[in-house]
């Protein structure tokens, strides 16, 4: 059976039973053998470039090979000022790829070790006839097929596996299929055949969990997983020349004749106007030389490293100079996934409050900008309403907002949902941090999200009374609207009509039409000892915020 193909048509029990394991996970001994029998899960590593690789790529440039040619024949020409310039532009113009080059080799080595570096399994324990399970983390390179893996909000998948137990598990896969919006998990076998992106009862190692929390049997590592088998892919991909790289070729050919043909010209000339053989030698080797543009390498080179350096502070590890001028030929680029021509972050471009619009500034997840009414800024310390918004977005949340590497070159990035992150990121900009604000309101309870519920619910503690708590909630407006009673507006809170319900959800569709992602935020204060009860009344779908 092609476990990669089949497994999705198979039950939770079916599957253990393929994979020899079960839901109290792999004894310790077990998980050693078969460690040892499939090897590490990581992808097989090819040898990387090494540094005289590089720096021979840049000296089998046609070009640098007819300057090469055209050095010799300065020196056999007694020119030595000519050979020494032509010798020093080639040592320029490879120096120069050949920092480019080594410095990409170099990232995309830091980059490989950013891969998740541990994993969350289940581990058998057996004391006589008593089965016991036992929580332990791992690296994920000892992950092995048949494998319990835990997954929680956050936490990038070190493997493929079959979900056995989910809970609003929904994943991130943008990076293996193109889908910008997170995936809904199952444990549902499905019958027919289905495409990578379908099978909702599976998760993919690279992958990230962006809400809930679910387990998954292992059933591929390493080479055998779907991003390793596109690994193997790109390894064995043929290289190809590109434009740029044909049209040297092309000109060095060109040129290499030309410099012949003049130097048997200027030969033919002199011997037919009587010269001296060694004079018109001379003569016709100096013609040849200056045929040949000396500084057309470092010219080309030096473009492409200014494009390359470009491409880095936009955050593209270029390898290879020539794959500028690739990018730089391309007319059209077809593409039927939303997202898979972006990054993939999520930004918070307006809050509609008290009847006006807030535009927020900045875009992606580095947590600069402001917020603008009329083009005017406002400071959201000083706004109640926009405050309020801010802090249900952020505590009422999952996702965690990390930062990666010092102030000039951080990277940030974050863990959990996109949308959620989108919110976080938005609170920051006014100064308003995850961490800390849960320090000050503490959760003590939740309503985790569901796609039937359409919203999610958190419960937190007042700072300075210990009989106040404060329900956060966010989702769908309309579900939102429906579970409130009330609305704040105009710098007051007033009953929510009927018609200013329907208004609302107007509002709310208008913003929908415009591509944005809309969600209502809502927000009540009661007493420590009706947390209980007004959960019930919540999950009823009775109005009560």
């Amino acid at each position: 059976m092609n476990v990669n193909e089949a497994m999705h048509r198979l039950t939770v029990d079916e599957t253990l039973e393929e994979l020899k394991s079960d839901r109290c996970g792999l004894t310790f001994d077990e998980a050693k053998q078969r460690l040892e029998t499939h090897g590490p899960n990581e992808l097989e590593a090819t040898e990387g470039t090494s540094w005289v690789e590089v720096l021979l790529a840049q000296i089998k440039n046609p070009l640098v090979i007819v300057l090469a040619g055209a050095a010799l024949i300065s020196i056999l020409a007694g020119e030595e000022v000519d050979a020494i310039v032509i010798t020093g532009v080639i040592l320029v113009n490879s120096l120069i790829g050949f920092v480019q080059e080594y410095r990409a080799e170099k990232s995309l080595e830091a980059l490989q070790e950013r891969a998740a570096p541990e994993a969350e399994v289940v581990r058998c324990s057996r004391d006589e006839d008593r089965k016991e399970s036992i929580n332990v983390s791992i690296p994920s390179r000892e992950v092995v097929p048949g494998d319990i893996i835990l997954l929680e909000p956050g936490d990038r998948i070190p493997a493929d596996g079959r979900l056995i137990k989910t809970a609003s598990l929904e994943l991130d896969e943008a990076m293996l299929t193109g889908e910008s919006t997170p995936v809904a998990k199952s444990t549902e076998a499905l019958e027919e055949e289905r495409s990578v992106a379908e099978r909702h009862n599976l998760v993919f190692g690279g992958t990230i969990v962006t809400q809930g929390r679910g387990r998954a049997v292992v059933f591929a590592t390493g080479s055998n997983t779907e991003m390793g088998q596109i690994a193997t892919m790109i390894q064995e991909t043929e290289d190809v020349t590109s434009p740029l790289q044909q049209q040297v070729l092309d000109l060095s050919r060109k040129l290499g004749f030309l410099a012949l043909g003049v130097a048997i010209v200027t030969l033919a000339l002199g011997a037919v106007r009587g010269f001296e053989l060694q004079e018109v030698f001379l003569f016709g080797l100096a013609a040849a030389v200056s045929s040949i543009p000396a500084g057309l390498p470092a010219v080309l080179t030096i473009t492409l490293a200014v494009g390359v350096n470009r491409m880095a502070k936009r955050n593209a590890i270029i390898r290879r100079l020539q794959a500028v001028d690739t990018l730089g030929a391309a007319t059209v680029i077809s593409s039927d996934k939303t997202g898979t021509l972006t990054s993939n972050q999520m930004t918070v471009q307006q809050y509609h409050l008290n009847e006006h619009r807030v535009q927020v500034t900045g875009v992606g997840y580095r947590p600069e900008g402001g917020f603008q009414l009329d083009d005017q800024k406002v400071d959201p310390q000083a706004d109640e309403a926009l405050l309020q918004a801010l802090r249900i977005g952020v505590l009422c949340n999952d996702a965690r907002l990390v930062q990666h590497g010092d102030e000039e070159e951080c990277h940030w990035e974050i863990r959990g949902d996109p949308t959620e992150g989108a919110l976080i990121v938005a609170a920051a900009k006014a100064s308003e941090n995850k961490e800390d604000l849960e320090q000050t309101y503490p959760r003590i309870d939740e309503i985790p999200f569901s796609s039937e519920a359409k919203y999610m619910a958190t419960f937190h503690k007042l700072p300075n009374s210990e009989d106040r708590i404060r329900v956060y909630v966010k989702g769908a407006p309309e579900q939102v609207l429906k579970l409130s009673s009330e609305v704040h507006q105009k710098e007051q809170t007033t009953s929510l009509s009927e018609d200013e319900e329907a208004e609302l959800n107007k509002r709310a569709q208008k913003m929908a039409r415009n591509g944005l992602r809309v969600l209502g935020l809502a927000y009540q204060d009661i007493d420590s000892d009706q947390v209980d009860t007004f959960k019930e009344r919540l999950t009823s779908e009775e109005a009560v915020m």
